[in-house]
Formats: structure tokens, C-alpha cells, sequence
């Protein structure tokens, strides 16, 4: 089963979005990044989401386990808790794709566990989205796919 780890984040000056996924083995397939004019960090996990799920679909990915930090998306999306009505809309084509697929999971990790989302979410790429391939990922993010692969603890400041 191929693993999708995202992120969403919104700053002062930037929301953007970003996403690994890898095959069973944990070996990376592919990272992405995006940046938009949403105005909620829900709205730019969502986002993370539907983008990852889609570029899973678009490359035959068809059993993935979807992990985030985010419990409120991942309530909103294992049907917990209602969806708020601004991302309702986002909401209803990630369940199209999800639908798609013979097996998935929605979890829940702790924060520490998305370090290198974090960094790809991070990543300054203009404006729109970029797809990066684990021959170009820059040295940083090999190195914190390194770590997360050794479980190496990571304390992210809060």
C-alpha cells in the first residue's frame, strides 16, 4: 500500500501546500507542491489532500494510506464531524476520488511523523504547483526522508 503524507500552510505572506508519496517499501514516488489564495489552513489541507489523491490516481496508485496531521480534515473526511460550508465543495471531490479507490485508510499521526511535508509545503516554487521527482529532491528533504525512514525522533517547535 503506497503511503500520501501532506501538509497545508498558511502564513503571513504565503498558503501553500505540499505533499510525499511513496510506495509500500517507503521509497518516495514522487513530492508536490502549490501555493493558492485560500484563506484557511483547513482549505489549503483539503487541498493537500485532493491533490495527492488525484496525482496517486493519474499514476495507477490505487490502495493508499493517507496519513495527516490534521484530526479536524481527517474527521471531516471519515465523516466524524460536519464539514464547514467554505470547503464543502473540496470536500465532495475528495470523496469522488476516495470512491475511486478498492482500498484506502484515513489516519490521524502526530505531527512529528510529517517532517518532511513540512519542508516540501515549504518549498518556494512561484506560483501554481510543481511536481518534483526524487532525483531532483533537494538534499535537505533526502535527508529528512533518511531520518523518518530510521524513525528518528523529531520535535517540530510549536
Amino acid at each position: 500500500m503506497a503511503v500520501l503524507h501532506y501538509d497545508g500552510s498558511l502564513t503571513s505572506d504565503r498558503a501553500s501546500y505540499g505533499g510525499l508519496i511513496r510506495n509500500a517499501m517507503g521509497v518516495p514516488i514522487l513530492a508536490y507542491v502549490g501555493k493558492r489564495e485560500e484563506a484557511s489552513i483547513l482549505s489549503m489541507e483539503l487541498l493537500a489532500i485532493y491533490r495527492g489523491i488525484s496525482l496517486c490516481l493519474e499514476k495507477d496508485i490505487q490502495n493508499i494510506s493517507i496519513r495527516f496531521d490534521s484530526k479536524l480534515a481527517v474527521d471531516i473526511l471519515n465523516g466524524t464531524i460536519t464539514c464547514p460550508w467554505s470547503v464543502y465543495v473540496l470536500k465532495c471531490r475528495i470523496t469522488v476520488f476516495l470512491d475511486q479507490l478498492p482500498h484506502k485508510e484515513i489516519r490521524h499521526v502526530w505531527r512529528e511523523l510529517n517532517q518532511p511535508t513540512y519542508f516540501i509545503a515549504s518549498i518556494d516554487n512561484g506560483d501554481g504547483e510543481s511536481i518534483i521527482y526524487p532525483l531532483d529532491f533537494p538534499g535537505d528533504l533526502l535527508g529528512l526522508i533518511q531520518n523518518d525512514a530510521v524513525r528518528k525522533t523529531h520535535f517540530r517547535p510549536p
